[in-house]
């Protein structure tokens, strides 16, 4: 007996799921996802809100470094930390201004996703839980980092009796960053799981006479070359976004490290200092790991299509196999043309390959620094351990 399956009549937009993410993203002010009938003028006042947020930002940087006494360590410590706080506001203020640029491509994109849903549902069904599952697991992290950093912060103070003032604004900032990248990745795992709705049909097309599968292959295609389109007006979407997002993680943990080899090699001090110093590191790249990650699994479900395909020639009779293998073969062009990929503004992929280059290039940098880290005596302990406590606030 064959296990029934419910579909509801009517289910769910893919806007409609991805709604708590978008109006968070909204809110905050970053990325392109917004609510379909606000307004955008109520978009550009929310928009402009957090542009002056950035501009007291800049005053306060500017104002802790001039306070700072400089020597040859200082000036390292702050300039790869500087580096690394300019590509943060410059992203963010990017991500500020191409929410505004592109306000009219989010709804384009859902409207397209949509449309591509209900041709899916016509010929399959297609469960959304395990995109409702993963945006919420990414709305999770990033409301545990509020109260995360003030308890990092209030530990520090306790046990190292050393005032650690907790800079709202850097983690707001660093919010921002991610709920702009899950936002990325949500969409993304969204059009995998529609590449595996897809190979699921294909692996279904053996239960057809020669007929039905070389019209049912036809159908797929145009499913397939839907998701391609897709992906397409994503990567012209968020391709800024992806290389900006890569430098600012890779800045980040190049710095992160080399003041965790401060203080750890040269100072040997600040313990609850190390503890931050590692969590904010291992933040990052899990931010960035994440990204990789997931458009990975796309390419790869991308690619398993084709194998799908052969199986399905390979498997059929001669007599039945002309028709097939000539829809097979065109689908297999169609496949080499629209080969899947998510792309930097085409400077890299972002992929599984790209972030173990990450780790290369991340010590290439670190040895540099550490070579030209000098020498210091005991007499500059408390200024380092000053330095590096402002220098961590500009992270």
């Amino acid at each position: 007996m064959e296990e029934t399956i419910h579909v509801p009549d009517n289910p769910p937009s893919i806007e409609h799921i991805l709604r708590p993410i978008s109006y968070i993203s909204w809110l905050m002010g970053v990325g392109v996802a917004h609510p379909r009938r606000c307004p955008k003028v109520i978009t550009i006042i929310i928009r402009i809100v957090h542009l002056a947020m950035y501009f007291y930002v800049l005053v306060n940087f500017i104002v802790i470094v001039r306070k700072i006494s400089f020597n040859v360590l200082t000036i390292q410590i702050l300039f790869s930390g500087s580096i690394s706080s300019v590509i943060s506001y410059v992203s963010g203020c990017y991500y500020i201004y191409y929410g505004i640029s592109q306000y009219n491509k989010w709804p384009e994109l859902m409207d397209r996703m949509k449309k591509l849903d209900q041709k899916i549902r016509k010929e399959i069904s297609m469960d959304d839980q395990p995109a409702k599952n993963f945006q919420a697991i990414a709305i999770l992290a990033v409301f545990a980092w509020f109260p995360l950093y003030p308890i990092i912060c209030t530990l520090y103070t306790h046990l190292y009796s050393s005032p650690f003032s907790i800079k709202w604004w850097n983690v707001y900032i660093k919010a921002q960053s991610w709920v702009n990248s899950f936002v990325f990745d949500v969409v993304i795992y969204v059009l995998y799981c529609r590449f595996q709705t897809i190979n699921k049909l294909i692996g279904q097309l053996d239960q057809l006479d020669a007929q039905q599968i070389a019209f049912q292959i036809r159908r797929i295609r145009e499913l397939h070359n839907g998701i391609c389109g897709h992906i397409i007006m994503i990567n012209d979407i968020h391709g800024v976004h992806l290389l900006l997002s890569s430098m600012d993680c890779f800045a980040k943990v190049v710095t992160l490290l080399y003041q965790l080899y401060v203080c750890a090699m040269v100072y040997k001090c600040i313990i609850m200092t190390d503890i931050y110093l590692y969590s904010i590191y291992t933040l990052y790249v899990i931010q960035f790991g994440l990204m990789c990650w997931i458009c990975t699994l796309a390419c790869k479900e991308f690619q398993k299509t084709g194998t799908f395909l052969y199986n399905i020639d390979l498997n059929s009779k001669n007599l039945e196999r002309n028709c097939i293998t000539k829809e097979v073969n065109d689908f297999s062009i169609q496949l080499q043309q629209h080969r899947v990929a998510f792309t930097a503004c085409d400077f890299f992929e972002v992929n599984n390959a790209l972030f173990s280059r990450f780790f290369e290039v991340t010590i290439t940098y670190l040895i540099i620094l550490i070579q030209f880290t000098p020498k210091v005596g005991v007499h500059h302990f408390y200024l380092g351990r000053q330095i590096l406590h402002r220098g961590i606030t500009l992270l």
